[in-house]
């Protein structure tokens, strides 16, 4: 399904080249993540006391126990502001440790603390119940597949963040 469409402009009466939304990959992925991240933060402030920038830095400590907060952008994606405001407030609130690393001293390492792993466990209960309501109707076939197509284009993030087009889009 192709991307664009041609579609008659309002100013000059020519056509041009427009996003047709239905069949533009980034629309649907955006869409999708923005109210999923959302949704999700919203209601893991009303039940947790945290929003999903903490949950998803309390899910990868619960992965990686004793990492560095760099780890935790490199993973996720996310920038480091982010990442060091969700751990401070995790750290204030008894959920996460920091200890120093032996190897640099400049560098603090990030280990889930008891009530950090019972908070984990009640988040990623719902946070699996979520996703399956998500998936209802698919098959395990194309969620297989469609988790495989996931983790194609997860693997062209690198090439993506490269990516310029020759002369293209120049101002």
């Amino acid at each position: 399904m192709p991307s664009t469409k041609r579609n008659t402009a309002a100013e000059d009466g020519g056509e041009r080249e427009v996003l047709d939304l239905g069949g533009y990959v980034p629309y649907f992925l955006t869409a999708i993540s923005n109210t999923w991240s959302r949704s999700s933060s919203r209601l893991y402030l009303e039940r947790f006391g945290v929003g999903v920038t903490e949950w998803r830095v309390i899910s990868q400590l619960a992965i990686e126990p004793g990492i560095a907060a760099q780890r935790i952008c490199e993973v996720i994606g996310l920038d480091k502001g982010a990442v060091s405001r969700s751990v401070a407030a995790l750290v204030a609130a008894g959920h996460v440790a920091e200890g120093a690393d032996e190897r640099d001293a400049r560098r603090q390492l990030l280990e889930l603390t008891a009530s950090g792993y019972a908070l984990h466990d009640r988040l990623i209960a719902l946070a699996t119940a979520r996703e399956q309501m998500m998936l209802e109707g698919f098959t395990p076939e194309e969620r297989a597949q469609f988790t495989g197509f996931l983790r194609r284009l997860h693997a062209r993030l690198p090439e993506l963040r490269e990516f310029r087009p020759d002369g293209e889009g120049e101002r």
